[in-house]
């Protein structure tokens, strides 16, 4: 069965490998990381322990929510990639993507990041049995140019970097910026960094390696036709996203020049009357 190219974006010299499906494909992750079954199960523990830094007993998928709007029309659709909770409570948001779009990502990760904390249940409950959330970006392309392959975000005081709220957590990892990570050396003998970045050269260039091998078994299971049918779905996706910006910039072009018009009229009437009251007061000399 013929299968589709993953990026490699790590150089070398090596044979060619038999070509998988990229893990950078939402339908490929999904495919890999929430099935219902064990080693799907596995899979998912395995890499939100190796994302967030921390020993998981399990992790679990949850659904992907699509938060609607009190007022129709008013709010952007949202819907999270692979939304996950953990064994103690925490929820995450992965995203994972083979190019960005034209957006500001600093913006669109605190909407998401607040959607995903503000849709934790707490009707009747205390604020303090919230748990902490986390919003994660696995990206190909660069979002935040000049920075680096991985940052961690926390909300903490300009004052006191020390004082920070345990709420919400960002983490971005730019694969374009993997290589020079890894002639950085950028693990330098961290485990939290070092297992990150064995994560992230499995990502760019998915082999038969520990400890990946049922990822990589997955990946090799998944069939071109769904790599093929999901490429189209997103030229569609991006297709109507355009139409839809286009339509979104008509609408406020009109709604600015009918803003302009009814400001002129009034500047307008305003003239009107003054040259009115004006020519009162010329007709007693008051002017």
């Amino acid at each position: 069965m013929p299968t589709q190219k993953t990026t490699n974006i790590i150089g070398n010299n090596e044979s060619p490998k038999t070509e998988i499906a990229s893990l950078l494909a939402d339908c490929a992750f999904k495919y890999v990381y929430t099935r219902d079954n064990p080693k799907s199960r596995e899979n998912l523990r395995q890499l939100m322990s190796t994302l967030i830094g921390k020993k998981l007993k399990k992790a679990e998928p949850l659904a992907t929510e699509i938060f609607a709007s009190a007022q129709p029309n008013t709010e952007k659709t949202s819907r999270f990639d692979v939304r996950v909770v953990m064994d103690d409570g925490d929820e995450a948001d992965v995203e994972v993507q083979l190019w960005t779009e034209k957006d500001d990502y600093a913006k669109r990760l605190s909407y998401y990041g607040a959607k995903l904390y503000a849709s934790q249940a707490i009707k009747g409950a205390k604020y303090k049995e919230l748990n902490k959330c986390y919003q994660i970006i696995i990206s190909q392309d660069c979002i935040f140019p000049h920075t680096s392959w991985l940052l961690n975000l926390d909300i903490s005081a300009q004052e006191n970097r020390m004082f920070k709220f345990d709420t919400m957590h960002w983490c971005i990892i730019q694969l374009n910026y993997l290589e020079q990570a890894i002639r950085e050396d950028a693990g330098h003998g961290n485990m939290y960094l070092q297992n990150l970045l064995d994560l992230c050269k499995f990502i760019a260039n998915p082999t038969r390696v520990e400890p990946f091998e049922d990822v990589y078994e997955d990946l090799m299971a998944f069939s071109a036709e769904q790599i093929e049918a999901y490429r189209k779905e997103m030229e569609e996706r991006r297709r109507l996203d355009a139409i839809s910006t286009r339509k979104y910039t008509e609408e406020l072009i009109k709604q600015q020049e009918e803003e302009i018009a009814a400001n002129r009229q009034e500047l307008e009437a305003a003239k009107a009357q003054a040259d009115k009251y004006a020519a009162i007061l010329r007709q007693h000399g008051l002017l």
